[in-house]
């Protein structure tokens, strides 16, 4: 591969991992005010459904769009490449329209397996999602296949923007009209398919402006063999993808309708599931912090790969992996330290600390599941990590199945924790067999042990014997927690070495880094 290609290919990672944080900023951020306007019940009603806005933007912006790249990227020839890309968007939007017909058709079976049938209309909204999911995809996908960042980068962030903006202003009005919690949910929901039409003309001016002579487009139809490759293909790449998605997809189908059936009447069901799902935003911004530094290194593996040189791959392998543990370590460890005051602060009340407590956990382990499955698809290994998450999702159905009517949303916390622990144990062998070397430094452990105690004794004897009951006072003792846990942690991580400079060349402001961490070890 040629230097320049190499360089595109790093300048456009930076791109999208830069609008891809971004983007789970505020689609985590969004929802502690929209929580704080509808509250638990309201809150509830908007998660049961964003599981299936979850799965269309998955498609339109990972799964779909990184197998017609990659078509493209092959294929030298620029007739074949176009139809390439008009083949891709006639298979896609076969699939836009099935999803489409049965979900807004199905709409009411769906509701009625979930337990609810008053979510019928916000499905029915939420489906035309799927309608501009072909051509999101599609035109992504194309622009990638060209060495072309940006377009993508710029939709998915213009798409979110006006998502968000929609969500609240539409919230904001329906709560002041006096709607009903189902109406005000639908006005949100209809925020995914606006925010969607504003990527698409984004898309579209991109893609004029790059092709400003005649297109001609091919009167062919794609062929089975072509579809049978670009869908399986997809499907692989869709799965790892929609992970968290699909865990919450379970949860929509069986949390709330098990808790019923359990004899728990329908207000207190719906309240409680709707504390449990104050757990995803939650874990949306564990997620960008831990993986925002470590994916940064994953080009550096493709990069690594391309040139053939082992050695660096190696050092870019464990290097992300180091990073992941001791990130997500970090983090789940701090958020479970100030559950109650950041529960309190961001949702008003502390309710539903325990489970959320439990829920977190997950957070460290989906964290090195994206990574070690973002190294597995790197060596081109894409079914192996589609088929941990299958059998993690098949562990979540069943301990929900156990766990829920006894346990309640405690119940539900320990399945996501215990399927994902199954799909992390499939991909740690996935990548061993393909990296048999030790991914971890024995003596690392202990010191690693050591930060995250150190960590977070100052937040646990806060808690423990000067607690801040208050909503303003939760917000005074989560964020200082949060501070002096975080300078600690860091001071551990140079102080017990196990940050070496050379990880931190490798690292995001390297350089200063090494300067900070030189004037640390000689005190």
């Amino acid at each position: 591969m040629a230097q320049k290609t190499i360089k595109n290919l790093m300048q456009g990672a930076v791109w999208l991992t830069l609008a891809s944080l971004l983007s789970k900023i505020l689609s985590a951020v969004y929802r502690i005010p929209f929580q704080n306007m509808v509250g638990d019940i309201g809150f509830y009603i908007f998660q049961q459904v964003y599981p299936i806005y979850g799965i269309a933007m998955t498609l339109a912006l990972v799964g779909f769009p990184v197998i017609v790249s990659r078509m493209i990227a092959e294929e030298k020839d620029v007739i074949k490449r176009e139809a390439i890309f008009q083949f891709s968007l006639q298979v896609m939007f076969g699939v836009g329209i099935v999803f489409f017909l049965l979900i807004f058709f199905g709409a009411d079976f769906i509701a009625r397996v979930m337990g609810d049938y008053h979510l019928t209309i916000l499905i029915r909204v939420i489906s035309f999602a799927f309608l501009l999911m072909p051509f999101l995809a599609s035109l992504r996908g194309f622009f990638q296949g060209h060495e072309q960042m940006m377009p993508t980068a710029v939709s998915q962030t213009i798409e979110q923007l006006v998502r968000v903006v929609i969500i609240i202003a539409g919230a904001t009005g329906a709560v002041a009209l006096g709607w009903n919690l189902y109406m005000t949910g639908a006005v949100a929901m209809s925020g995914a398919v606006i925010g969607g039409l504003g990527a698409f003309g984004t898309l579209l001016y991109f893609y004029w402006r790059k092709k400003p002579e005649k297109i001609v487009f091919t009167k062919k139809w794609a062929s089975w063999a072509f579809t049978k490759q670009f869908l399986a293909q997809s499907i692989a790449v869709c799965t790892t993808s929609a992970m968290l998605i699909l865990f919450q997809l379970l949860d929509s189908f069986q949390v709330y309708r098990l808790m019923r059936s359990s004899g728990i009447d329908a207000t207190a069901a719906k309240e409680l599931k709707g504390i449990y799902d104050r757990g995803q935003p939650l874990l949306q911004l564990g997620l960008v912090l831990c993986m925002g530094l470590a994916l940064a290194i994953v080009p550096m593996i493709t990069a690594a790969k391309a040139r053939g040189e082992t050695r660096e791959l190696r050092r870019s392998v464990l290097l992300i992996i180091k990073l992941t543990i001791l990130l997500s370590g970090a983090a789940t460890l701090g958020l479970i330290a100030i559950m109650r005051p950041t529960n309190q602060m961001l949702f008003e009340t502390a309710a539903g600390t325990g489970v959320l407590q439990v829920f977190i956990l997950s957070l460290f382990l989906s964290s090195l599941i994206v990574s070690m499955s973002s190294i597995l698809q790197g060596f081109g290994n894409m079914a192996g990590p589609a088929v941990a998450v299958c059998i993690g999702l098949i562990v979540k159905l069943a301990t929900n199945a156990i766990l829920v009517p006894r346990f309640a949303t405690y119940g539900a916390s320990w399945s996501t924790v215990i399927g994902l622990g199954a799909t992390l144990i499939i991909c740690y062998i996935l990548l061993k067999r393909q990296l048999p070397i030790p991914f971890i430094r024995k003596n690392m452990i202990g010191w690693a042990l050591l930060a995250f105690l150190a960590m977070i004794i100052v937040p646990v004897a806060w808690e423990t014997f000067w607690p801040l009951t208050s909503r303003i006072g939760s917000a005074v003792q989560a964020l200082f927690g949060a501070l002096i846990g975080g300078i600690i942690f860091f001071y551990c991580l140079i102080k017990f070495n196990l940050l070496t400079k050379r990880d931190l060349v490798f690292m995001p402001f390297g350089s200063k880094l090494l300067w900070l961490t030189t004037k640390i070890r000689r005190r």
